[in-house]
């Protein structure tokens, strides 16, 4: 039985196994193969970074509207003004003690500085976290192969990626 060793510095050479063990590049036409996947995959990287940028915006700016929502109004219908940053909400609470009598007393407390749990955008958030970090991963096996060919190929697709989707989601001045 042979053991194949990796070799520890970059290299052009094939042979080196590519995410798979059935995926082994060894002509120059499957290495050229491979890094074109490569490249097609780290577009692909971007574009879901970009989407997800992109609906990160939407997300919050759904939160931020259902947390203005619940509190523009008290129970009574009166218009609240706590739209301010730094309001803070003042609460009587009444506490009875063991004789009988009742103290009372203001509690002041800030409004909610952490947006609600969403089902409907904190769980497609999670799992577009879980699909970019597997992307990271592979990435980085195929970058852990020191095949020259392979990092090369994996910077030009992510700048091509960048290129591509790079200004979609992201904020300038203020405005998507």
């Amino acid at each position: 039985m042979t053991t194949m060793m990796m070799t520890p510095w970059l290299h052009f050479s094939g042979e080196d196994y590519l995410i798979f063990k059935a995926w082994q590049p060894r002509s120059n036409g499957a290495i050229a193969g491979a890094c074109i996947a490569l490249i097609a995959f780290c577009i692909l990287e971007r574009w879901i970074a970009s989407l997800r940028r992109q609906w990160e915006i939407l997300w919050s700016s759904r939160a931020c509207a259902l947390s203005l929502s619940d509190k523009r109004f008290s129970n009574d219908g009166q218009h609240v003004d706590d739209t301010a940053p730094d309001a803070i909400h003042s609460d009587k609470i009444e506490e009875a003690t063991s004789s009988g009598q009742t103290n009372s007393g203001t509690v002041r407390s800030r409004p909610r500085s952490v947006p609600p749990f969403i089902p409907m955008h904190d769980i497609p958030r999670g799992i577009l976290q879980g699909v970019q970090s597997l992307f990271s991963y592979i990435l980085m096996l195929a970058v852990m192969t020191f095949n020259a060919s392979y990092v090369i190929s994996i910077v030009l697709g992510l700048t091509i990626g960048e290129v591509m989707f790079g200004r979609i989601g992201r904020l300038y001045n203020g405005r998507v």
